[in-house]
């Protein structure tokens, strides 16, 4: 008598309706951007998205991007073919080229980071609200193993996540295919009757991720199934989460994050936190002071939480940001540095500065005498007259050295984040530009990378 299967055998394939069900949450969406190489994974979800585009009649705008590396004497042909392909679909493509020099070494992680780049760049101007991704269960299954072999902890070992809001170069992720195993991408694309294009590089031992892909199938004889390690990752995922939530609690309840940029917290509540938490703070700290997100290295992080855990006064500098202890108090703020913030002559409408203030000039529209030239810039770079504000009781005068103060030609100060000893003038009737401190970027909390996380190859 034949074996009779507990449940119903899925197609190798995927079929429509699970299709559907992976792009619904595409829906809200009204321009896209997918990321496709020629590959098998890529190539198929180009083609399962456009037959859902089609079926679903979602009317939103999707356009293809493939990036030419120029690594290899086929990469143009490859790009051709991803074009060729997309307009077999009716999708546009643009396919963008990495220009100059190469790196010595890493060549794949800053083959990784240009794309990103470059994406980013062309996004911005399309205005596409997210870019898709085809990373699948076998790839969160190399990441993993990846991470592990290079002794990475709760950062380093958390799954990919399907949406990711704040990803390289500020990009929103998403990446369907998470769940799916690459045999049945491929199914899919034979199903079709479809090529692809295969990198030599996914089968040269001479990078470490094909070299995972072989000890996988070891792996996979033994019971550590793809499915079974990516499962384990986003339990580390959850648990990497939560404590990203403590955090953003803790800074609510103990830090005191000024207007004009600078922040503090007791030392002694610092010092009560547990280890991880205080890592994560120290990260977050680093991330609102600057408003960037710089990959900060753990053991340096760990160093800074050395000093700062002990009694006496403490100085420290790290990713542009000054630590400064009393015996009570722990404060830091965006230190001027090699580069300090820059200063804008002629500033006009409105904009970002510093990646942590927002600006806004008004424009006359009574017709009355023309608006003063204005200057935007930290305060340590203004001129002597501008400086004379008025710092706050109970913080380090350098604190305030990186707030923005707007002036004109002149030398009149015009708008500040602090109150000016004088006031501020009016002129003509203009009283000067609106300044506004960006608001937290909560996803900077867990922001730092283990030691073990390089991304470099052998």
């Amino acid at each position: 008598m034949p074996n009779v299967p507990d449940a119903p055998v899925e197609p190798a394939w995927l079929p429509d309706d699970q299709v559907d069900a992976l792009f619904s949450r595409l829906i809200p969406f009204s321009n896209l951007a997918v990321a496709v190489s020629g590959g098998a994974d890529s190539l198929c979800l180009m083609t399962l998205l456009s037959e859902w585009k089609r079926r679903s009649g979602w009317r939103g705008t999707l356009e293809v991007l493939c990036v030419d590396h120029g690594l290899r004497p086929e990469s143009g042909e490859e790009a051709a073919f991803v074009a060729k392909c997309a307009g077999a679909r009716n999708l546009s493509c643009t396919i963008l080229h990495w220009a100059g020099d190469r790196p010595g070494r890493n060549i794949q992680e800053q083959a990784r980071l240009a794309r990103y780049r470059l994406m980013a760049a062309h996004m911005g101007r399309s205005g596409a609200q997210a870019l898709l991704l085809a990373h699948h269960l076998d790839d969160q299954a190399e990441t993993f193993l990846d991470r592990l072999t290079r002794g990475s902890g709760v950062v380093g070992l958390s799954a990919m996540a399907d949406d990711e809001p704040a990803g390289p170069e500020g990009l929103r992720l998403l990446r369907p295919f998470l769940s799916v195993p690459r045999a049945r991408l491929e199914a899919s694309l034979a199903e079709r009757g479809l090529i692809w294009c295969t990198d030599p590089s996914n089968t040269d031992t001479k990078y470490k991720r094909s070299r995972l892909r072989a000890i996988m199938a070891l792996l996979e004889d033994e019971g550590l199934t793809v499915e079974r390690i990516a499962r384990t990752a986003g339990n580390i995922r959850r648990a990497g989460d939560a404590l990203d939530r403590a955090v953003r609690d803790v800074f609510r309840r103990l830090v005191t994050d000024h207007p004009a940029g600078p922040l503090k917290l007791e030392r002694a509540a610092f010092r009560g936190l547990a280890e991880e938490l205080r890592l994560r703070l120290l990260s977050a700290l680093i991330g609102r002071a600057t408003g960037a997100a710089p990959r900060l290295r753990l053991r340096k992080l760990a160093a800074l939480d050395r000093v700062l855990m002990t009694d006496g006064a403490c100085r420290h500098t790290l990713a542009g940001v000054l630590f400064h202890g009393d015996a009570e108090t722990l404060f830091c703020w965006r230190e001027p540095g090699r580069t300090p913030p820059e200063t804008l002559a002629g500033v006009t409408g409105e904009g970002v500065w510093d990646n942590r203030f927002r600006y806004r000039v008004p424009q006359r529209a009574d017709g009355g005498p023309p608006l003063p030239a204005l200057c935007l810039g930290p305060l340590l770079a203004a001129p002597g007259s501008v400086r004379q504000v008025v710092r706050p009781d109970g913080w380090p005068k350098a604190a305030f050295d990186c707030v923005p103060v707007v002036w004109t030609e002149t030398g009149d100060l015009c708008s500040s984040c602090l109150p000016a000893a004088d006031g501020i003038g009016n002129f003509n009737g203009f009283e000067g530009a609106e300044l506004e401190r960006l608001p937290f970027q909560e996803r900077l909390t867990a922001n730092f990378s283990d030691d073990g996380d390089d991304e470099g190859e052998n």
